[in-house]
């Protein structure tokens, strides 16, 4: 995405991160390694950071879901404002006002990082969910792909056109297999709306649980 497509960010915000796109990096939390963009700016003389979080093993964020907000003491010791003074009278010690938080730049940190968290996403979904079955015939091959389906419609807008790509199918066989998984009672609702109905809900906990180690233990790609 280019600066042109972005929006402004507002009067006094100082975007940070590099110009080519967000800041990717791991994070081990509860047990659980995640991966995290950021987004950094400098605000009132504080410094704001935005993050994202790709691929957490409940579910995908649809928004930013992070948010750190501190004193960058070395910038402020050697930085004086250009409207004060002198550095003493920089507003960061007025800390996080009404109007500060007003002020923090999600719009331009949602657009900035949008692209990439949705195909990092999208290839956190593929390595989880897939080898797809080859033929989609039982009820478990329907849960399959419909869990697939629910995944994907959380982080990608053309969430069929990611299962076609991935299994060489067309999207109209794609299509097919997910009315059919509609008539069966398995799937309902599409796109981010889409969702597991709840008599097949611990089915798909359990492929996705079964997935997921067989991953871990190196078995299948």
């Amino acid at each position: 995405m280019t600066s042109k497509e972005l929006p402004p960010l507002p009067n006094g915000v100082e975007y940070l991160g590099d110009p080519d796109g967000p800041a990717e990096h791991p994070l081990t939390e509860d047990g659980m390694d995640l991966t995290v963009l950021w987004a950094h700016y400098r605000l009132a003389g504080l410094t704001v950071n935005v993050g994202w979080t790709i691929g957490h093993v409940l579910g995908s964020f649809r928004e930013p879901d992070r948010l750190h907000v501190g004193f960058d003491a070395e910038h402020y010791a050697t930085h004086v404002d250009q409207n004060a003074k002198t550095v003493f009278e920089s507003n960061a010690f007025d800390g996080i006002t009404t109007s500060f938080l007003r002020a923090i730049p999600m719009a331009h940190a949602r657009s900035l990082m949008r692209d990439r968290h949705e195909r990092l996403s999208v290839a956190s979904v593929r390595n989880e969910i897939t080898p797809l079955p080859a033929r989609v015939e039982s009820d478990s091959d329907y849960v399959h792909v419909a869990s697939a389906y629910v995944a994907l419609g959380q982080t990608s807008v053309e969430p069929i056109k990611r299962l076609s790509e991935w299994s060489g199918e067309s999207s109209e066989t794609w299509s097919a297999r997910l009315r059919r998984a509609r008539s069966k009672g398995i799937l309902e609702g599409k796109g981010r709306d889409a969702r597991i109905a709840p008599a097949f809900v611990a089915q798909s906990n359990e492929l996705w649980t079964t997935m997921r180690a067989r991953k871990a233990n190196g078995v299948g790609d």
